[in-house]
């Protein structure tokens, strides 16, 4: 057996794919200097919520079409059933109660949460690389998932790793000692971010929205918020100069957005279908492979952290079991080994009963013994 092997590898992966592409250009945009667009936090942020809001497009599809199906059905349960009808619709209600509140609990945190990334952006210390733990904290609380020693040593060795890149880049020295208070408010964002993510996945899995509906909602709400907050500060607190980005706009500011636009749609819609489908922990290789936009400029130690980040981003293939060390007992619990003892045990279970002697078959809570010899049966043992 091979000390490195793949895990579990379905169609699940192509939204991470697809997410870690978007995820490079974004980085990659992000580092154009002369743009005025990041310059102002609040337009920045309401475009960002405008690429949110696009989702409406295929959430409108999706609604019209889910709804000609639901009618038909519903007409031909109420034609053989009404009391089931009634049940299911009164027990869909009971589950979706508060789906407008998380709706907006998630809304109002990634709206936070944007903000406080726009303010720090000057920030350089690969606070980022702390996600892989409070998301994976938050998680756990929150799903009551099982943590195991791949986990673990993945965990450790990431956030190692990033202190190493830091120190290597004297990003820590520095804002420790000249950006201490902006250091502790992107450390805030992380939390934030991660517990974003946590809740969207809650809302999509326990509340039954679908990607491009919470994707609408929270651009429309960011929309409409920042779009308040634009007005009053524009008329009254002054806090940012709108005028001179909008007098200066022109084709290359028009590029910068439209690229914006663009890429964080596609990062928006691929990390919420990672999210649903996966778990919050998988995002965290879509934002390791978009961090490496910002070393290709392979000078002075960006070759050095260009590797450190690739050793990153397979440690983060490890924590989420697409890729397998097999070598101290690292791989014996992930799901897809698992998966495949449970299905062995099953296997061993029959063959055990069709070899004995005296079989033992269960029916309606009841464990019934057939002796052959006999031809009777026993109540054995009442669950």
């Amino acid at each position: 057996m091979s000390c490195i092997g793949l895990g579990k590898i379905d169609k699940n992966l192509i939204p991470i794919i697809v997410g870690c592409i978007f995820c490079f250009l974004n980085r990659l945009i992000n580092q154009y200097d002369k743009t005025l667009l990041f310059k102002n936090p609040i337009i920045t942020n309401f475009f960002d919520s405008f690429s949110r809001f696009l989702a409406v497009i295929p959430y409108i599809i999706l609604k019209i079409r889910s709804k000609r199906i639901n009618n038909k059905n519903i007409q031909n349960i109420n034609n053989n059933n009404s009391f089931i009808s009634l049940y299911k619709k009164n027990n869909k209600d009971e589950i979706v109660r508060y789906k407008a509140g998380f709706i907006l609990l998630t809304a109002i945190t990634f709206l936070i949460q944007s903000v406080l990334f726009v303010e720090t952006f000057k920030i350089k210390t690969n606070s980022w690389i702390w996600y892989i733990f409070i998301a994976t904290l938050f998680y756990y609380l929150i799903f009551k998932i099982k943590l195991y020693n791949h986990h673990y040593l993945s965990i450790i060795l990431i956030i190692l790793l990033g202190f190493v890149i830091d120190i290597i880049l004297g990003n820590i020295q520095n804002e420790l000692i000249n950006n201490l208070g902006l250091l502790l408010i992107r450390f805030i964002r992380e939390i934030l971010i991660s517990l974003y993510n946590v809740v969207a996945k809650y809302t999509m899995e326990k509340k039954y929205v679908s990607v491009y509906e919470l994707s609408f909602y929270i651009g429309l709400i960011n929309m409409i918020l920042f779009g308040i907050f634009s007005i009053f500060d524009y008329n009254f607190f002054k806090l940012y100069d709108y005028e001179i980005y909008f007098n200066n706009f022109n084709y290359i500011e028009l590029l910068v957005l439209l690229g914006v636009i663009f890429t964080q749609l596609g990062i928006n819609l691929s990390t919420l279908i990672t999210n649903r489908n996966n778990s919050p922990c998988h995002i965290f290789i879509i934002l390791v492979f978009g961090q490496i936009a910002y070393y290709m400029n392979f000078s002075g130690y960006s070759i050095i952290v260009i590797i450190f980040l690739i050793i990153i981003l397979f440690l983060s293939l490890v924590f989420n079991e697409i890729i397998e060390i097999n070598i101290w007992g690292l791989s014996y619990n992930t799901k897809r080994n698992i998966s495949k003892r449970a299905e062995f045990e099953d296997f061993l279970i029959k063959q055990n009963q069709v070899n004995d002697e005296n079989v033992i078959v269960g029916k309606d809570g009841y464990l019934f013994e057939l002796n052959s010899d006999n031809d009777k049966s026993a109540n054995l043992e009442n669950e």
